[in-house]
């Protein structure tokens, strides 16, 4: 994947809406039976920016970034303010002999939980526990967001983490309108980004 390990300019998050995106295949048959088959099994991010009103020093800073990505040719690294933490969540129970578990977030439900892979972490976020005991000695695969333990923990015992993370989006477009207004500041306009599955 073409992509730069470089963090979305935080004076442009709190602009953004983001969406959920599922896509189901949908086929109605003569009885009116529906038949719907799930084409995406990960939900996809996608983020508008909407007033986005930036001073000269952060439209600088903006367009810098756009162009070092060249538009929607790099994949990078973005925040969502409304959903970047893990809290204490378990990871797996042990067998006694697993070593490896892969970081995600877990969306509860009564009956059907949601389950994200996560693979980018901020560093020195993460956090990992054998029941309350904090585990101090671990490797992080910064690519793929998979935690090795030198030992496999005790059987049946549960291994927990908390964490902050990131997602790799791209720009959706290559190119984005921006307008002077009276007041000083500066619009971007018709710009949104896409998460990345890598």
């Amino acid at each position: 994947m073409s992509f730069h390990e470089v963090l979305f300019p935080s004076c442009c998050e709190v602009f953004l809406v983001g969406r959920s995106l599922f896509f189901t295949s949908k086929v109605i048959c003569a009885s009116g039976r529906e038949i719907r088959n799930l084409d995406q099994e990960y939900h996809r991010g996608q983020y508008f920016l909407k007033d986005c009103f930036l001073s000269k020093n952060e439209f600088w800073l903006f367009n810098n970034f756009f162009k070092a990505r060249r538009g929607s040719r790099f994949a990078f690294l973005l925040r969502d303010i409304a959903d970047f933490t893990v809290q204490k969540q378990s990871l797996g129970v042990s067998d006694g002999i697993k070593k490896d578990f892969q970081l995600c977030k877990i969306y509860q439900d009564e009956k059907y939980p949601y389950i994200r892979k996560i693979t980018k972490i901020k560093r020195d976020s993460l956090k990992l526990y054998a029941g309350e005991d904090e585990i101090q000695e671990y490797q992080l695969n910064e690519n793929n967001g998979i935690v090795l333990l030198p030992d496999a923990l005790v059987k049946d015992r549960t291994l927990y983490a908390s964490f902050e993370f990131y997602l790799v989006v791209r720009f959706s477009e290559d190119s984005f309108d921006y307008q002077p207004k009276s007041d000083g500041t500066i619009e971007i306009l018709n710009l949104s980004l896409i998460e990345v599955f890598e």
